[in-house]
């Protein structure tokens, strides 16, 4: 028993195959065509994105969802090329293809493998808690700024003119400029295809809308010979595999794609997590994310071995497979299957698909990362966190996208530690009943206890804030003086929320245990966690303190403080 529980923490799929059912085979087949009717023209788009021939776009599907198939946790999520990872390996293979002169083709695989490489050893080390790397408030700025990044990258295709140089919003302003340039056949191909796709979304959302724009415009370009009229379509695209030599990658390379690698690895996974969880709670099961980061790392190798770009989850295609019926991942076997088979029988009838057609498949797709209501409830809910996400937007257009995600790794730690610096102290009020403690700004049927403050600290007290509590019991003390004119005798200190304490909060809190002291004020700590208790035994702070004003429960620590309480206010009556 040992061992197969081994295995499958390992291997997932040795979990969920003995026990798969035949009756499910057929709605994982329809899922598996459903998703590879996305996947064919999306992957070839994405390819575009990428900076590769659309073949290779085509190649990154087979061993990669294959890879997942095994190696996942998650029985919804689908990994697949996305726009996301493609552009983002754009822009790490660029300037190295520019100073090594190495053939884009291998550059992107091998970044491929490095990332796949670099999730087995994140999930080897359980280091899943990588996603975490972008807070959630700039991960959707950065996504809605990425999503502004490809659709602009895609509009000189959609147009017919050449793509400049500079940040998205110098090349936005160049295609506008360029309009008198504007190649109006491929206008009209790229319009129509964007059209048909957002017709077909909107009220045959389960048609699949890129295969069959795929289909309309290759008959299209063919029945009128549009390619000799000026409209510039993907050519050759060769049946069966093609690779190219992997030659031209030097030790200066590697480490020149390093730093995007990583950066797609916490991008990539911070976005298929994302989903996987989503799906997870849907149907109430655990997913690893260590075991995710071994998956993904299967399925990044899978596609570089194959000389495709890496891969992430996608919404989209999960999304598709659930629809569909989808029941276990036998559904990406059949869309291994199937793009296989259209790699070696049909690639070729691919010839003549429009490039403005492919732009506007990538433009759809990208549509819905577009969301500016994320940044909406971000300003309603907190203006912080919305100034954060537009600096990680901002970053994306202004720097481009691997600066960007400097900027949103620094703006997530920033945001991390000005929501340490800012902690929430809450006011404690007790029931009619005396049985219940209470924020009083939430429970303001409850009342002050005489002559006692309780407070509560949550966040833990380390460095970062450290003279942010003294300066919140300070505060806290102030107003209770001006309203009663004297301070409490007691002060019960709540510490529930607060599950970490380090040398720099011990030395703080026992600094405030001293300016209560010359102002004739008793500590009283309640409800200390036991590793917070831990360090504050080890460091002498309770023998300072006082053990017998420790409680386990607020109750017992307010009615220690009004055993001491009562007598003074007493003698104040």
């Amino acid at each position: 028993m040992k061992t197969a529980h081994g295995v499958t923490r390992w291997v997932p799929m040795a979990g969920w195959l003995p026990g798969y059912r035949p009756a499910w085979f057929k709605s994982d087949v329809l899922a598996g065509l459903t998703v590879w009717a996305l996947i064919v023209p999306e992957s070839m788009a994405y390819a575009n994105v990428a900076g590769v021939p659309v073949q290779y776009g085509l190649y990154s599907v087979p061993l990669a969802v294959l890879g997942y198939a095994i190696f996942g946790s998650s029985r919804q999520l689908f990994v697949g090329p996305s726009s996301t990872v493609a552009a983002l390996s754009a822009a790490t293979i660029a300037p190295v293809a520019v100073t090594t002169g190495a053939n884009p083709v291998v550059l992107t695989a091998t970044l491929a493998l490095i990332v796949g490489g670099l999730y087995i050893v994140g999930g080897l080390f359980r280091m899943g808690f990588i996603a975490r790397f972008f807070a959630k408030p700039v991960l959707d700025g950065f996504i809605v700024g990425l999503g502004i990044f490809i659709a602009v990258g895609q509009l000189p295709k959609l147009v017919g003119v050449e793509k400049s140089d500079g940040n998205t919003v110098r090349q936005f302003v160049s295609v506008i400029g360029d309009l008198g340039k504007w190649d109006w056949l491929t206008v009209g191909v790229g319009v129509a295809s964007l059209a048909v796709l957002v017709f077909l979304a909107r009220f045959a959302p389960k048609v699949p809308g890129a295969l069959v724009v795929t289909v309309i415009a290759i008959f299209v370009t063919q029945a009128f010979d549009l390619a000799q009229h000026g409209l510039a379509i993907v050519g050759p695209v060769p049946t069966g595999f093609t690779f190219v030599p992997w030659t031209g990658v030097t030790w200066d390379a590697f480490v020149d794609m390093l730093p995007g690698a990583l950066g797609i690895l916490i991008v990539g996974f911070a976005e298929g997590i994302a989903i996987a969880k989503s799906y997870a709670e849907k149907y109430e099961y655990r997913i690893d994310p260590n075991q995710e980061m071994l998956a993904y790392g299967a399925a990044s190798i899978g596609a570089g071995a194959l000389q495709g770009y890496t891969v992430t989850g996608s919404l989209s295609k999960s999304a598709a497979a659930d629809t569909a019926g989808g029941k276990t991942p036998m559904a990406l076997a059949v869309v291994s299957v199937m793009v296989l088979l259209t790699i070696l029988l049909i690639a070729g009838v691919f010839e003549h698909l429009p490039e403005a057609t492919l732009a506007a498949i990538v433009i759809a797709a990208v549509y819905g990362m577009i969301d500016f209501r994320k940044l909406q409830r971000l300003w309603d809910a907190r203006v912080v966190d919305f100034w954060l996400a537009a600096g990680a937007l901002a970053g994306v257009l202004v720097l481009g996208i691997l600066p960007g995600i400097l900027v949103g790794v620094a703006l997530s730690l920033a945001l991390f530690i000005h929501r340490l610096d800012h902690p929430h102290t809450a006011r404690l009020g007790r029931s009619a009943e005396r049985t219940e403690f209470g924020d009083l700004d939430e429970h303001p049927q409850f009342a002050e206890v005489p002559g006692v403050l309780v407070l509560r600290f949550d966040a833990p007290l380390i460095f970062a804030n450290a003279d942010a509590f003294g300066d919140a019991i300070e505060d806290a003390l102030t107003p209770v003086h001006e309203r009663e004119g004297t301070r409490p005798s007691a002060l019960v200190l709540d510490l529930e929320g607060c599950f970490e304490i380090d040398v720099t909060g011990v030395d703080a809190l026992l600094r405030v245990a001293k300016r209560l002291d010359e102002k004739h004020i008793e500590l009283h700590i309640a409800r200390a966690k036991g590793p917070v208790r831990a360090v504050l035994e080890h460091l002498g702070a309770l023998t300072t303190i006082g053990n017998a004003r420790v409680h386990s429960t607020i109750a017992s620590a307010v009615a220690a403080a009004e055993r001491t309480t009562q007598p003074k206010l007493e003698g104040q009556s």
